[in-house]
């Protein structure tokens, strides 16, 4: 049984409250989706259509409560990312909980397919989750051109179990992952994703965008469950969701 919060009827503090990452002794990923009423992760090739000034403010307040955001390369290209920031709004609170001024933003990319003008790159607080078989020439460009920083995490292929340590080595704990949906679904395949939080967009969009994880298939699917739903006068629902550490989403006949 969950409860139905009116946004409106939240404040600040309780948003902050809501949305805090739990304690724990090691990371915490969480994703933060939109997505349109039927399954569409994006509208005209982007997510940014499908927000609104709630989900905006819910989805800068989580980036002040994180220390890093992970997000697929080509969606950051796609999205237009820029070097992150803290909202003024949740700077203080950022603050009180003894964070750094502003978190951390990795890009990952197996194919470097970036272009090396692309000026996010060139930000100390940006680094670029890659490996070691990435081609040489792309990394080259990258880092003489774009002045890009490279974090190698595998050989063949991202390793994101070595990229969530070496965050944690880092003195990562709260790590909130922007997707894309085939980003988003290989952090789910290999057991990565703890939480969910997903704005559904009350529209209706067609056409053949992706679902907010896409490609990899999950099998067994993940097991969630409702931490808190909240909804607002235009229709907009804000859910937090977390992983069933152990159950297994049994399929009906």
């Amino acid at each position: 049984m969950f409860t139905l919060t009116k946004a409106t009827d939240v404040t600040t503090g309780d948003l902050a409250e809501a949305y805090r990452f739990p304690d724990s002794d090691r990371p915490v990923v969480r994703a933060n989706m939109v997505t349109s009423l039927d399954g569409s992760s994006a509208a005209d090739g982007k997510s940014g259509p499908l927000g609104s000034a709630n989900d905006n403010a819910i989805f800068h307040l989580q980036r002040a409560l994180a220390d890093v955001i992970v997000v697929g390369a080509q969606t950051a290209i796609d999205e237009g990312y820029r070097p992150p920031t803290v909202d003024p709004r949740f700077a203080d609170l950022r603050l009180s909980l003894g964070l750094s001024p502003v978190p951390q933003l990795i890009l990952v990319s197996r194919s470097l397919r970036i272009p090396a003008d692309y000026p996010t790159l060139a930000s100390p607080l940006v680094r670029v989750a890659t490996c070691t078989d990435s081609p040489a020439n792309a990394r080259r460009a990258l880092i003489e051109d774009g002045q890009a920083t490279l974090l190698y995490c595998g050989e063949k292929t991202v390793d994101l179990h070595l990229l969530i340590d070496r965050i944690a080595n880092d003195g990562g704990r709260r790590i909130l992952c922007e997707g894309g949906p085939r980003f988003l679904a290989e952090m789910t395949s290999v057991g990565l994703l703890d939480e969910l939080a997903l704005t559904v967009s009350p529209a209706l969009v067609g056409g053949d965008g992706p679902r907010i994880a896409h490609g990899v298939r999950l099998s067994p699917p993940a097991a969630m469950r409702i931490r808190h739903v909240m909804g607002d006068d235009d229709g907009f629902l804000y859910q937090l969701w977390e992983r069933v550490a152990g159950h297994v989403v049994s399929g009906s006949d």
